[in-house]
């Protein structure tokens, strides 16, 4: 597949910076400054707190975010507490003395995995021999990437679809770093990684562009988003970050029946006419394709425009969905058919993220059952002291209020333990659904579709996806 990137970069989402002030009445301002940019490279951790001298200076980053901040020049006392669900914090990184010094810049890179975090700092003079050439400081942050390849890696920086040279532009192993390298600006580079030693790659970024006068630090981290090489590439340009997944990743979809009877089984058709062969054939309400709809099982497409279309089993003369989507490479989707069969479905697609987080699990709900449009969700924990699992929902207060019909609660930061779910009207006057005791872990990603139960009770029941037993209550 030809994938053609350029790394002009696009902010991935914020972070707050506190207490950096630009007040040009503020003596302290006055005096000479640095600039240091905090990098969050380990994969399974939480959003983190940087400190400085004891204070947030940066909080809550997200793995793969940068934020810059410009301390005077001195020696200050770096540290890294991670954010717990509940917003309780831990130190994960040991405060550790660091000096600022006049005509440099910094990075403080949080790497490794949780229960071994370290930081890796960069001193940067800026230099630099040619204003249009491309200047890239390239550091090795996945420890993943070690563990795949059974020690240091290989990279190779070359022309679009040239041959692997039989030398590597470098070798480095786990937080080790290179550069600065200046090499002229093109639109037709291509990025390699093999282990050292081995002509196998591992990585291939495809063709990416390397503009003039940029000043870039790429850093290959783990790949938490899908296919099969160890690591991406995290490309920093100041404060701004993207992420160069390798070429042959493609996307992946996943599908579940959730529109109500009297809808019938139905078979899905990928990128082929309804009177072609079916991808999946006979699906029934409350089932799912992948049937086994565990985290990380999809249907495997190319990156691009892909035809999704549903008919009733069997029936190639009509359409209930036809819909092209729009996939980029990475891009992992969740479609629901739902709705009502006589009024036409309604095609319902939720993004996916599967990055598992060491201290915490991640909850999604996503609201299908058309029949109740808001309603209100309830997780309540099980009785603290190992009793049964709660009956009531008590005075607790709904984790999604108002909750509408074909919205996504997106993945929620939850403590690990035991819970019960509650589905009620948005008055809180009627229950839909009481779920069974479930139990959430560390690292876990879970989501839950809640759709209406054709049985004659006609009441709410959910399908359960991801690291839930595969299967409805």
């Amino acid at each position: 597949m030809k994938t053609k990137f350029a790394l002009t970069m696009a902010l991935a989402g914020s972070v707050m910076l506190v207490g950096c002030s630009d007040n040009d009445d503020d003596p302290v301002a006055q005096e000479p400054t640095s600039k240091v940019r905090a990098v969050h490279a380990v994969s399974d951790a939480p959003a983190v707190t940087v400190l400085i001298d004891g204070s947030a200076a940066v909080s809550g980053a997200e793995f793969k975010q940068a934020a810059v901040i410009s301390p005077t020049l001195g020696t200050y006392s770096l540290a890294v507490d991670a954010i717990l669900p509940g917003g309780s914090t831990t130190t994960v990184i040991d405060p550790s003395d660091v000096t600022l010094e006049e005509g440099f810049s910094y990075d403080v890179i949080a790497v490794g995995k949780v229960g071994n975090i370290e930081s890796v700092v960069l001193a940067d003079d800026g230099d630099r021999t040619d204003a249009n050439a491309v200047r890239l400081r390239v550091a090795h942050l996945s420890p993943g990437a070690e563990m795949a390849a059974g020690g240091p890696v290989d990279v190779y920086l070359t022309a679009f679809g040239a041959p692997l040279p039989a030398d590597a532009t470098f070798s480095f192993s786990f937080k080790e770093n290179v550069g600065p390298l200046e090499v002229p600006a093109a639109d037709d580079y291509q990025i390699r990684v093999t282990p050292t030693g081995s002509d196998t790659v591992v990585y291939d970024s495809g063709e990416i562009a390397l503009p003039a006068g940029a000043d870039l630090l790429v850093g290959a981290i783990d790949n938490t988003v899908f296919g099969n090489s160890p690591v991406s590439l995290l490309v920093i340009n100041g404060s701004d970050t993207s992420e160069i997944l390798d070429a042959g990743t493609g996307a992946g979809i996943r599908a579940a029946h959730n529109s109500s009877s009297p809808t019938p089984n139905v078979d899905i058709f990928l990128n082929e006419d309804p009177d072609m062969s079916p991808a999946a054939t006979n699906v029934a309400f409350g089932e799912t394709v992948p049937a086994a709809a565990i985290t990380g099982a999809y249907v495997v497409l190319d990156a691009g425009e892909n035809r999704v279309a549903v008919t009733a089993t069997g029936v190639t003369s009509s359409t209930a969905i036809d819909e092209t989507l729009e996939l980029a490479n990475g891009d992992l989707k969740t479609i629901l058919a739902a709705g009502v069969l006589a009024d036409g479905l309604d095609t319902l697609v939720f993004s996916d993220d599967n990055r598992r987080i060491a201290t915490e699990a991640k909850l999604r709900v996503i609201h299908g059952a058309i029949e109740a449009p808001t309603v209100d969700v309830f997780l309540v924990p099980t009785d603290a002291n190992g009793g049964p699992a709660a009956t009531l929902i008590g005075n607790a207060t709904p984790a999604l209020d108002d909750f509408e019909y074909g919205k996504s609660s997106g993945y929620i930061s939850v403590a690990a333990g035991d819970y019960v779910v509650f589905i009620t009207s948005a008055d809180g006057a009627t229950e839909y659904f009481k779920s069974g005791n479930l139990s959430l872990e560390n690292r876990g990603v879970y989501t839950a579709i809640a759709r209406l139960n054709e049985s004659p009770d006609t009441v709410a029941t959910v399908t359960l996806m991801d690291d839930f037993v595969v299967g409805p209550l």
